[in-house]
């Protein structure tokens, strides 16, 4: 048996190739020539990950840990995802210290089956809204002022700078 694991090991070791996310690729490097090493980001967290890893940015919102508190801020920042309005997801991210919110479009849309999408998940969770046009609708369209301003925009990524 060891000697088939060595042997599967070595073979899965020889195996060369290269990821590639371009889309995430220019989103990291406009951030990194773009801002203030001090600025502060949020979004959904698989990318705050990279922003913080890469581009070496502070993220209030990290999935690779878990508290009450980070979850409680996952939730004010997971709220561009719901049907809020724009003044109250700026004000949830003023008072996280958000500089720049990352918005992923495909987080917006995808639904891996009916109900299962982001919007569609806030509405259980706040019915008030239910009906109205999901924020990240809103966030990726020409007019995100005046709360917000579109500041890097490619297929997969927008950046939102925060209004003050």
């Amino acid at each position: 048996m060891s000697i088939g694991g060595y042997f599967n090991i070595k073979m899965e070791l020889s195996i060369t190739g290269e990821f590639s996310n371009w889309p995430m690729e220019q989103m990291v490097e406009w951030i990194k020539a773009n801002t203030h090493k001090d600025a502060v980001f949020c979004g959904p967290m698989p990318t705050m990950a990279t922003v913080k890893l890469s581009a070496n940015r502070p993220i209030v919102n990290h999935p690779h840990y878990e508290d009450a508190g980070l979850r409680a801020r996952t939730k004010e920042v997971y709220s561009m995802y719901s049907r809020k309005s724009l003044a109250e997801i700026k004000e949830k991210l003023v008072k996280l210290r958000v500089n720049y919110a990352v918005v992923e479009q495909s987080w917006c849309i995808r639904k891996t089956r009916e109900g299962c999408g982001m919007p569609e998940i806030w509405d259980i969770e706040d019915p008030s809204n239910r009906g109205k046009m999901p924020a990240c609708e809103i966030l990726q369209g020409q007019n995100v002022g005046p709360h917000f301003r579109r500041v890097f925009k490619n297929d997969v990524y927008d950046i939102l700078e925060v209004i003050v």
